[in-house]
C-alpha cells in the first residue's frame, strides 16, 4: 500500500501528527496496522502432560522440546492451565465453543462407530470458528475432530472451509507394516488401531459448500504427525493476505503407540520400548511445532500471528508412560495429572515474551481470546475470558477464574485458588480437599481439618451443576484403571 507522507520540519509536530494518526482508524499505515486482523493457529496435542515437555522443566522423564521452547520464549507459558475434561471428546467440545460442555449435555465420549452413535455437538452448540468465518477469516482444520460424524456435525458444517483428518477418537499413524515404523502394544488396548481397517477411522478430506461427501484418503504410508504438518505448512504458505485460522489437532501422543525408527533412535537412554516410542512421538510433535513456526516466520507475519499450543487432557499414565512423581493421576481422573495441561500462547505484537504465568486459566478462555484478537463479535456467551487484557503489567496478578468446575458422570471436582475438592455422587462417598500450594501431588486430604472450605466449594459446585444439563447420551462404559499408585474410575 502506498502512503503519502507529509514532511514536517519540526519533530515535535511530526510526533503530534503521528499520535493523531495512530488514533484515527484507517487514516494511515499505523491505523491500518491497528485494525489488522492477526492470523491465528491453534495446535492441540492429545493425551499430553506438561511434565512430558522440557519446556516445563528438564527431568529424567521429560522429552527435549526445543521448538516448544522457541514458542515459549516468544510468548507466555501457563503453569496452571486446565482442560474441562480428562478425556478427548468433552474437552474438545469446550475448546471449540468456549462453554462448559455440560451446558449442552456433552458429558461423555462420542460413541465409536460409523456415525459416532449419532451423537456429538448439539445443533445449537456454536463453534467459535463460525464467528471467525463471518468475520472474514479463511478457516482450516487438520487432524482429529471427535465431536460427531453425522453430516450436520462435520467440521465443514461448523465453520471450517476445509478439513483433512479423521472423525473418530484414534486412528493409525501409518499402517503397521510401513517401513521405518515401530509399533508397540500398550496395556488395556493392545494393538488397537495399528491399521485403518474400519471405514470410520480412515483419513478423509472435505470442502465446505461443494455438495459432495467427504473423500476417503488412502495415504497409509505417511506418518500421520508429519503428514498433518505438511498440510499445515501448505495452508500457511497459500494464505496470501487474507487472515486465517488454522486448527491443527494432532493425535500424538495418544494411542496407538507408533513412531518412526529415526525418532526412536534418539531415546536409547530409555530402556522400556513403550516409553521410548512415547518419547519419540512427542519429539515428532515438537518437530511439527518447529515447522509451523518456520512457515509463519517465513511468511513475514510472525509478529502478528497468534499461536496457541495445548492438549486436550493429561497423559495416559495408566499405560505406563509419562510422569507420576510430580503430579498425581492422569487421563481419566481429575487429579492434577489429568486436568492440568500444557498451555503456551504467543502473539509478539500484543503479548509479553518469555513470561511464566501461574494463575488458574482454562481452555474455556481460548475462544474468547481468539475472537477478541480477531476483532470478531461472538454469537454466544462464553464461560471463559479474553486473556489478552490480563497480560498487561498492571493486571498480571489479577485472578482469572474464581472457580473452575469439572463433572463426568458421578465424578466431579472444584478448584478455587489453591484449594481443590474432588468427590463423586456415589452413596457413602466422602469428598477430598487438597491445598495445591503445599501439596501439589494431592497426597493429604484436608477434608476434616477445613470443613468450612469443603462446604463452600460443595455449595459452589451445587449451584454450578443446577445450571448445567444432564448428559445428552449415556456413558459407554465405566473404566477402572490403576495409575500413579491409585485406582481411578471413570465413565466415558
Amino acid at each position: 500500500m502506498k502512503t503519502n507522507l507529509v514532511i514536517v520540519a519540526l519533530s515535535s509536530i511530526l510526533l503530534l501528527v503521528g499520535c493523531a494518526t495512530h488514533s484515527a482508524s484507517g487514516a494511515s499505515s499505523l491505523g491500518t496496522e491497528q485494525a489488522r486482523k492477526p492470523n491465528i493457529i491453534l495446535i492441540v496435542a492429545d493425551d499430553l502432560s506438561l511434565l512430558d515437555l522440557s519446556t516445563y522443566g528438564k527431568t529424567p522423564i521429560s522429552v527435549p522440546t526445543p521448538n516448544l521452547d522457541r514458542l515459549a520464549k516468544r510468548g507466555v507459558t501457563f503453569r496452571r492451565g486446565y482442560s474441562t475434561a480428562s478425556v478427548c471428546s468433552p474437552s474438545r467440545a469446550a475448546l471449540m465453543t468456549g462453554q462448559y460442555q455440560q451446558r449442552y449435555g456433552f458429558e461423555f465420549l462420542t460413541p465409536e462407530g460409523p456415525d459416532g452413535g449419532g451423537q456429538g455437538l448439539a445443533e445449537n452448540q456454536r463453534v467459535f470458528v463460525s464467528d471467525l468465518k463471518v468475520g472474514g477469516y479463511r478457516t482450516a482444520m487438520l487432524g482429529k475432530w471427535h465431536l460427531g460424524s453425522t453430516n450436520d456435525r462435520l467440521p465443514t458444517t461448523r465453520g471450517f472451509d476445509q478439513f483433512f483428518g479423521f472423525l473418530a477418537g484414534e486412528t493409525a499413524y501409518a499402517e503397521e507394516k510401513t517401513p521405518g515404523l515401530i509399533s508397540v502394544a500398550a496395556p488395556y488396548v493392545g494393538k488397537r488401531s495399528f491399521t485403518r481397517s474400519a471405514e470410520w477411522i480412515k483419513l478423509m478430506s472435505d470442502l465446505a459448500g461443494d455438495n459432495t461427501p467427504p473423500k476417503i484418503e488412502n495415504d497409509d504410508q505417511s506418518y500421520l504427525t508429519d503428514l498433518l504438518t505438511r498440510k499445515a505448512v501448505e495452508f500457511i504458505r497459500s494464505s496470501g493476505q487474507s487472515p486465517y485460522f488454522l486448527y491443527l489437532a494432532h493425535l500424538a501422543p495418544h494411542t496407538p503407540y507408533q513412531a518412526l525408527e529415526a525418532d526412536v533412535a534418539n531415546f536409547t537412554n530409555l530402556k522400556d520400548p513403550l516409553q521410548r516410542t512415547y518419547a519419540a512421538m512427542i519429539s515428532s510433535l515438537d518437530r511439527s511445532v518447529g515447522a509451523v513456526l518456520d512457515a509463519v516466520e517465513a511468511s513475514g507475519a510472525g509478529e502478528d500471528t497468534l499461536i496457541i499450543f495445548t492438549a486436550d487432557n493429561g497423559a495416559a499414565t495408566y499405560m505406563g508412560v509419562s510422569d507420576c512423581e510430580t503430579l498425581a493421576g492422569g487421563k481419566l481422573s481429575y487429579f492434577e495429572g489429568g486436568a492440568r495441561i500444557p498451555l503456551i500462547i504467543s502473539w509478539p505484537r500484543k503479548w509479553p515474551s518469555g513470561r511464566v504465568d501461574s494463575r488458574n486459566v482454562s481452555q474455556l478462555d481460548l475462544a474468547p481470546t481468539i475472537l477478541a484478537a480477531a476483532k470478531v463479535d461472538a454469537a454466544t456467551r462464553f464461560d471463559g475470558r479474553d486473556l489478552t487484557p490480563l497480560m498487561t503489567p498492571d493486571r498480571q496478578s489479577e485472578t482469572v477464574h474464581e472457580t473452575l468446575f469439572w463433572r463426568t458422570g458421578a465424578e466431579y471436582a472444584v478448584l478455587s485458588g489453591d484449594l481443590k475438592l474432588l468427590s463423586n455422587t456415589r452413596q457413602g462417598a466422602f469428598p477430598w480437599l487438597f491445598d495445591l500450594s503445599s501439596d501439589p501431588r494431592e497426597r493429604k486430604s484436608l477434608t476434616f481439618e477445613r470443613r468450612s472450605e469443603v462446604a463452600d466449594l460443595q455449595r459452589r459446585y451445587n449451584d454450578w451443576a443446577k445450571s448445567m444439563r444432564q448428559p445428552a447420551w449415556p456413558s459407554n462404559q465405566v473404566v477402572q484403571v490403576f495409575q500413579c499408585g491409585r485406582i481411578s474410575f471413570h465413565e466415558q
